[in-house]
């Protein structure tokens, strides 16, 4: 196990030998930035769980596959072009090395979404023309800063409050809708423009609104919310409408055009069958059955292409741009700090504020 902070890997040994049995010895124990390459190093090993903040999600993925281990790396794929290119291209070595690479989209591996996908393929909403994809929320949680913490370690204990860590909440949560529409159409994005803010957040340079106007290829639009701010309406789905009818994920149906239920889901039955309906033990079985029997079905790609579109959004939004996904794919952005440390940051509350997109209006001098 590897992590910057000594005092979360002993809680975890702790917690896994109380609730598991699982003793970790000493010599399986690594701290710092570098400290996973010695995990990825360690021969003993054959599967690397990444579950670190995004930012390091590719350059951890891409190494582990260099050294020759299977990996389960938890969403996104990457938070800015030069992350999603190292991850696709860690994508190509490992189907080149017959490694598996599993990513944290555990809608995949949902039977419901899968029984949903195969009907939508089959054309039983007809030609997909838009959809919307939410992911609104309360607030996320947040770390205090304590007595003590520099600014580096504040922010990598509060990582998703800060942006260049995680990429913001629009990549974080909403990349799981998108994805599902990515999933489902098999369509290119071509362009965004995005708008979002901060109202309520209380740490961190992050938005804690957003909304996206999607542009797929076939001038197909989706809209897309994403939001962490109490005592407003919450809402995790996606709906996706065709020439013939809908699909919406809120109770798993397709409807026609005048609103009646054709078909819908019947989890009566999915009990049943099977006695394990859980995704995120699903997504692990089924990248465990993958590595033993050497079919691989990777779905990492469509998580890349969902992660920079989510990127994209974040930085329209950020600039009030339109921005194009071509163009955006082969930008040389990258949030990675230049140096990793510890240490304090020079003018780290003037550096590290939340963008503002635009101008202000001149000044209004009228009398």
């Amino acid at each position: 196990m590897a992590d910057i902070f000594e005092d979360r890997l002993e809680d975890l040994r702790k917690r896994l030998k109380e609730r598991q049995g699982t003793d970790i010895p000493d010599n399986k124990i690594y701290y710092g930035f570098d400290a996973y390459k010695k995990v990825c190093e360690d021969p003993e090993i054959d599967l690397v769980l990444i579950a670190t903040p995004s930012v390091f999600h590719a350059p951890h993925t891409k190494y582990a596959i260099e050294c020759g281990k299977h990996v389960f790396c938890e969403k996104p794929a990457g938070i800015d072009p030069v992350g999603c290119r190292t991850m696709l291209a860690a994508i190509k070595q490992a189907r080149d090395k017959n490694l598996v690479i599993m990513t944290g989209t555990q809608r995949h591996h949902n039977r419901d979404y899968n029984e949903c996908y195969r009907r939508i393929r089959e054309g039983e909403i007809g030609r997909i023309t838009n959809a919307v994809v939410k992911w609104n929320q309360g607030h996320m949680g947040y770390r205090d800063r304590q007595p003590g913490w520099t600014d580096m370690e504040y922010m990598l204990r509060d990582f998703f409050s800060w942006n260049w860590l995680c990429g913001d909440h629009v990549i974080d949560q909403l990349v799981h809708n998108v994805n599902v529409f990515q999933w489902f159409s098999h369509l290119k994005p071509v362009s965004v423009v995005a708008m979002g803010s901060q109202l309520q957040r209380k740490t961190g340079d992050i938005y804690d609104n957003f909304c996206l106007d999607l542009l797929y290829e076939g001038n197909v639009r989706v809209n897309a919310q994403a939001r962490q701010i109490d005592d407003c309406a919450n809402d995790v789905s996606e709906t996706i409408y065709g020439t013939e009818g809908y699909w919406t994920s809120k109770d798993m149906s397709i409807r026609d055009l005048n609103d009646n239920i054709i078909w819908k889901y019947d989890y009566d039955a999915q009990n049943a069958k099977y006695k394990q309906n859980d995704p995120y033990v699903l997504e692990h079985m089924d990248m465990v059955n993958q590595i033993r029997s050497g079919n691989i079905v990777s779905q990492a790609e469509t998580t890349v292409i969902s992660s920079l579109t989510c990127a994209m959004a974040r930085e329209s939004a950020y600039t009030g741009k339109e921005l194009k996904y071509d163009e955006f794919m082969t930008s040389d952005l990258s949030l990675m700090l230049p140096e990793l440390h510890l240490d304090n940051i020079e003018d780290f509350e003037k550096k590290f504020v939340a963008p503002k997109a635009g101008q202000a209006p001149p000044p209004n001098n009228k009398a």
